[in-house]
């Protein structure tokens, strides 16, 4: 009996510690100049307006979270893109990723299916990192055909500039 409780217990610690958006978001939105962003229902129809293929993308979205977080060294910098690479290593695929001597692009996604479920959008520049995260059901080739387009850049600088 007492082995069963401590396997159970282990087992949702185990759970509890795993890297997620949500709590890389939880961890973070209080860290200092940095903007945090989960936007609520609301707001949807607004950021929708951006263009016909935002427009459907959003009819499609149940969660989008959005930060801003200023990296005041490259040992910052390092930390908060290491976190990110641990999140898309639990079962999301690069759709595209891009590193340079400071900078760096990832789209990452996971699927379900023929489904895309999430989609998270990294961009850093060696003193500034950004996350986009969408949560829904998208269709696979909408979301390659706005990864070419670069459409999720222009979302994130949408949002930017909103907040």
């Amino acid at each position: 009996m007492l082995k069963k409780i401590l396997f159970t217990g282990f087992i949702l610690l185990f759970i509890s510690c795993g890297s997620s958006v949500e709590s890389f978001y939880d961890a973070h939105k209080n860290d200092t100049n940095v903007t945090a962003v989960q936007v609520p229902k609301f707001m949807y129809s607004l950021l929708g307006n951006l263009s016909p293929e935002m427009n459907e993308l959003i009819e499609n979205v149940s969660d989008i979270r959005y930060m801003n977080l200023p990296s005041s060294s490259s040992l910052r910098n390092q930390q908060i893109n290491t976190e990110i690479d641990k999140i898309t290593k639990s079962g999301y695929s690069d759709v595209f990723r891009k590193n340079n001597d400071n900078t760096r692009s990832l789209l990452s996604v996971k699927e379900q299916g023929n489904t895309i479920k999430q989609i998270i959008l990294h961009n850093s520049n060696g003193s500034n990192n950004s996350l986009l995260y969408l949560k829904g059901n998208f269709d696979a080739d909408k979301i390659r055909k706005m990864a070419e387009t670069d459409d999720f850049s222009k979302f994130s600088n949408a949002l930017d500039q909103k907040y």
